[in-house]
Formats: C-alpha cells, sequence, structure tokens
C-alpha cells in the first residue's frame, strides 16, 4: 500500500524528495499550491495540481494575516483553517486519481516547512478520509479539522 506524505519545496530542491522521473520511482511528487513556485525546476516533480490548494479567499486571508504577524502558525490558526479549509469536486477527483496510482508513494509539497501548520497536513486527512490512504505521521493533531470529517 502506497504512503502519503508531505514535503517542503526546499526538500525537492535539496534532492531529499525525488519523484518517479529520478531515482526513486516509487515515489510520485505532487506540487499542491495555488501558484506554482518560482525556481522549482518542473522536472523535479511528477505533477503541479492546484486543485489541491486553498480556494483563493482563504489564502489571501491568510497570507495578509502572515505578513502581518510574521507568523506562519499564528496566522493559520487565525484565519480559521481547520474550520474554513475545504477541496471542491476536482480536488477530491485528484485524490482519487492519486490514490490509484499503482505502488507509488504520494508526496504532497508547498512551501512550508515541517514546524509549520500547512493545507497540505489537512489534504492528507482528506485522502485518508476519502480514499483509506495510509499517512505518515504529520507534525500536528488538527483535531478540529479531524472532527469535521467524522469517523
Amino acid at each position: 500500500m502506497s504512503l502519503w506524505k508531505r514535503a517542503s519545496v526546499s526538500d525537492v530542491k535539496a534532492g531529499r524528495v525525488v519523484g518517479a522521473h529520478g531515482d526513486a520511482p516509487g515515489n510520485h511528487v505532487v506540487v499542491a499550491m495555488r501558484v506554482y513556485p518560482r525556481f522549482l525546476p518542473r522536472v523535479l516533480v511528477d505533477e503541479y495540481t492546484p486543485s489541491l490548494s486553498p480556494e483563493p479567499g482563504l489564502f489571501a486571508q491568510y497570507r495578509a494575516l502572515k505578513q502581518a504577524s510574521g507568523k506562519q502558525n499564528d496566522a493559520f490558526d487565525d484565519v480559521d483553517y481547520e474550520h474554513r479549509f475545504a477541496l471542491d469536486d476536482d480536488g477530491l477527483a485528484t485524490l482519487t486519481r492519486l490514490a490509484a496510482l499503482p505502488s507509488k508513494d504520494i508526496t504532497l509539497v508547498c512551501q512550508c516547512a515541517p514546524t509549520e501548520r500547512c493545507h497540505v497536513d489537512l489534504v492528507l486527512l482528506l485522502a485518508a478520509h476519502h480514499t483509506g490512504a495510509s499517512l505518515a505521521p504529520l507534525p500536528f493533531d488538527y483535531a478540529r479539522f479531524r472532527r469535521r470529517l467524522g469517523p
């Protein structure tokens, strides 16, 4: 069974995460951001799927709070990400498609560092809920989001 996990753009650029195109044929690397990150060569990832990113209004509010405070985790809480984040039908279809990839681990990539709360963790929880995906341990609990998902 495949394992779903999170990585940062820095991990990909440093070669700590390699997609199916490279030396790790069992890993599928997906950029899950609204805008493709600058200076990340596309040959380092397997696909870019903005459908797994937050809707533009939520992202804009979060980004403004982060810029004002300089504290990502606080901005994540202040914008109420765990309550407001959701994927639309395209995003859920993308999770289903990724889950059907044969014998592939799925690595979702965002700018966030491992010590920062990130929408990708919420996407991973959605993948587990909607597709039965097995997840690598998450750095945060996200209890409120888990309650939203139900059993």
